[in-house]
């Protein structure tokens, strides 16, 4: 039996009849049909994009399709640019429609490449057509070429020592580290790691021998033995995935891990506190010494987050206590640099410390607040500007009487908590200034004017230690509800929620009775949520009321008061 081949014999086909110039012209359009990633693309693990040029097809004639039927593939052959790696013919056929005697389609060849580059098994795929002849019976030879992704042969954790080398023997359970979960990574993740939170199942492992190598899960591996370290209170440690080339298509991965400090703490130090004991700061922060009661808190562990809100709770503190240059840094100390420090005498010690590194073991960490507390202010003068609706006399008068124990939003604690406002040579306390905002606020929002805002403009005089206090009003316009809408409810009848809201159409747009309607509905314990908003209508000085609720499952229902903090308006510094 004869075989030919000729890739660049179109013409020759052309003369002999057969198929004639159709045919001709079909395999003078067909091409490459999948098409490499550029050489040195870090963007291997993903599918790369398959740039293909038009192809266009005529459509053979009656009787050419009806003397041959339809275009043959009469060969597949299997190859790969990689001499190093073996190719599973039967896996990769597994994966595509096209076979061996069946008929050539474009389309199908287009899924074939679709169907191989989903196995996650190949970083490139290609199939190329030629013109071929077997036993005088023309047709098309299709080549299949793949480059196999690079296989994991085996992965090492190594410990980085002081000098630079490597050691075998870790501070953690090796076992434990390597049969990590990948867990489902959120927006407060470091290092932007929250990127590829849905790129993997939480409920993978770390990459083992036989897995595909993926540089992005290499990485996402390295953040989360870098959260298994943390939790054993090691707060410094950084972990590098690195991998080195074996024959065969494989690589070898290894986890370089530079442990740094175990962060259990078992002093903490308060310097230059003179307006507050170290007793009083104690029970301000989180973070706490470790006891031995406490072996099963997380408590005496470093975590980098949480020494942050640690010094901003101590500086809330001090700001609510009238020092409004208050300054607080923190430092990690070992006990040998803590001894350093007694022994250069410090004189900022903190007061009625009785403190001996040698007591430390060497391992654990001092954690140490420096504190620069400034003066103490009063409140000053306060005054008002900018309003028009009310008296000058009206304003202040409402600061006097009525900002007592006002509902306000805690910034460091994240919470609602009750504070009275601002009064003439009281301690000044940032607390209090949100509520005498929150007492202006709700005096407009009484009267229809929803869109209020008050900014604040503080005059410290150094001299006396008082700050004067001026708030600015933007009024805006006074609105009436048009009407109210509910939305969200599937469960819950209408008017079940409309008798807990305190507004009607056609009233005032009271804000101070629209949030005490929303607390209402939340009392309820039907909802997961609860939003009212104001939507503008066609109708001047109209807004329509929405209440947008969602309710819970029926499971969730429970008895009791429920309580969830209500939408306030904060004001903004100006000057």
């Amino acid at each position: 039996m004869k075989k030919s081949d000729n890739a660049m014999g179109v013409s020759k086909w052309a003369s002999k009849g057969g198929w004639g110039g159709g045919l001709s012209l079909l395999f003078l359009m067909i091409g490459v049909v999948g098409v490499w990633a550029q050489e040195g693309d870090p963007k291997t693990e993903s599918q790369p994009t398959q740039t293909r040029a038009k192809t266009f097809v005529p459509s053979p004639s009656s009787s050419e399709t009806a003397a041959a039927g339809q275009i043959k593939i009469l060969e597949i052959e299997f190859s790969s640019r990689r001499a190093d790696v073996t190719i599973n013919e039967d896996k990769i056929r597994q994966n595509m429609r096209s076979n061996q005697g069946g008929v050539y389609s474009q389309q199908v060849i287009d899924g074939d490449i679709e169907s191989l580059y989903q196995t996650g098994d190949y970083e490139n795929v290609q199939i190329m057509t030629s013109e071929v002849t077997t036993g005088g019976e023309r047709g098309v030879r299709l080549s299949v070429i793949v480059d196999p992704k690079v296989r994991v042969a085996a992965v090492e954790v190594k410990r980085k020592r002081a000098d630079g080398g490597l050691d075998d023997e870790l501070s953690v359970d090796k076992e434990d580290l390597l049969d990590l979960k990948l867990k489902a990574l959120t927006a407060n993740d470091a290092k932007g790691a929250a990127a590829l939170a849905n790129a993997f199942s939480p409920k993978e492992t770390v990459t083992k021998a036989g897995d595909t190598l993926s540089e992005e899960r290499l990485q996402r591996d390295a953040y989360a033995m870098e959260d298994f370290y943390r939790d054993k209170g090691y707060k410094d440690v950084k972990i590098i995935a690195k991998q080195e080339e074996v024959k065969g298509g494989e690589a070898k991965v290894i986890f370089e891990i530079d442990e740094g400090i175990r962060g259990f703490i078992s002093k903490i130090r308060f310097i230059g506190n003179q307006a507050a004991t170290a007793k009083e700061l104690e029970k301000v922060v989180k973070l706490k010494p470790k006891e031995w009661w406490q072996i099963f808190s997380k408590s005496d562990r470093f975590e980098e987050m949480a020494l942050k809100d640690d010094v901003s709770r101590i500086k809330n503190y001090y700001l609510n206590q009238g020092y409004i240059d208050i300054s607080v840094a923190a430092s990690i100390d070992l006990p040998r640099t803590a001894k350093n420090e007694e022994a250069q005498k410090d004189t900022d010690a903190p007061r009625g410390e009785d403190f001996d590194p040698d007591d430390i073991p060497a391992e654990d960490l001092i954690l140490t607040y420096r504190i620069e507390e400034g003066r103490q202010y009063r409140v000053g003068t306060l005054s008002v500007d900018g309003n028009a609706f009310f008296s000058a006399d009206d304003l202040l008068n409402e600061l006097q009487t009525k900002a007592k124990q006002v509902e306000i939003f805690d910034q460091v604690e994240l919470k609602m908590m009750k504070a009275n406002g601002l009064q003439e040579g009281e301690i000044y306390a940032i607390n209090s200034l949100q509520a005498s905002i929150e007492t202006l606020q709700d005096k407009y929002g009484r009267r229809g004017f929803r869109e209020a805002r008050v900014e604040y403009r503080m005059t410290p005089n150094v001299e006396n230690g008082r700050i004067d206090v001026s708030f600015n009003i933007k009024e805006g316009e006074k609105f009436y509800v048009d009407k109210i809408e509910i939305q969200g409810n599937t469960t819950t009848r209408d008017k079940v929620i409309r008798r807990e809201i305190d507004l009607a159409p056609g009233e005032v747009f009271d804000t101070v009775r629209e949030k005490a309607s929303k607390k209402r509905l939340e009392g309820l314990n039907y909802f997961s949520k609860v939003e009212t908003y104001a939507e503008e209508t066609d109708v001047p000085n109209r807004q329509k009321l929405i209440v947008k609720v969602e309710e819970k499952g029926t499971g969730e229902v429970s008895f009791g008061a429920g309580f969830s903090s209500v939408e306030l308006l904060t004001g903004n510094k100006i000057g």
